[in-house]
């Protein structure tokens, strides 16, 4: 479906290391390679020295640190200058268009814009139907996930029934 790289938001990333559910990833995108930008990088090192523990079950995944190149950094210039995303996904957008590669996030409005960009993207209800039509993980494991990403994560997951009816098909 995707060419050869994810690359991950700062979201995606915190919502699966809180949940122990990194590895559903490396699950799900068996053949690809799983990457967060170094912006997401340094997001995650702040919160880190803030306290928080769930950036070292990223950084001791096998997701990887993506850097961009001279073309990237050019093209970052202006879609940073989107007051409306943080750097993180800023920079996760320019690698996935330069690169054909796909952007996972959990921010409706870097959703809105890379649909605007065709850039291939998934948010967090999509990586979960798609754990579900893989048979990656069981319904009641799914249901587990959902609770304990709205208890841990405080996100809500609007269209919980729209991911579990993957297990009726």
């Amino acid at each position: 479906m995707f060419d050869v790289g994810v690359v991950l938001d700062c979201d995606i990333a915190s919502t699966l290391a809180k949940i122990d559910k990194i590895n559903l990833l490396s699950e799900i995108f068996k053949d690809k390679r799983i990457m967060i930008p170094n912006a997401v990088y340094v997001e995650l090192l702040e919160a880190e020295n803030m306290g928080f523990t769930f950036p070292d079950k990223i950084f001791n995944s096998k997701i990887e640190i993506v850097v961009m190149d001279e073309r990237e950094l050019n093209d970052f210039k202006n879609t940073a200058k989107n007051q409306k995303i943080h750097s993180g996904e800023a920079e996760g957008i320019t690698i996935a268009s330069n690169r054909k590669w796909v952007f996972l996030t959990n921010d409706w409005i870097a959703v809105k814009l890379c649909e605007q960009m065709n850039i291939a993207v998934l948010d967090l209800k999509d990586l979960l139907k798609m754990a579900a039509r893989k048979k990656i993980i069981d319904e009641a494991e799914m249901i587990e996930i959902i609770k304990d990403i709205e208890t841990k994560d405080n996100t809500v997951i609007v269209e919980k029934e729209e991911i579990l009816q993957e297990y009726k098909i």
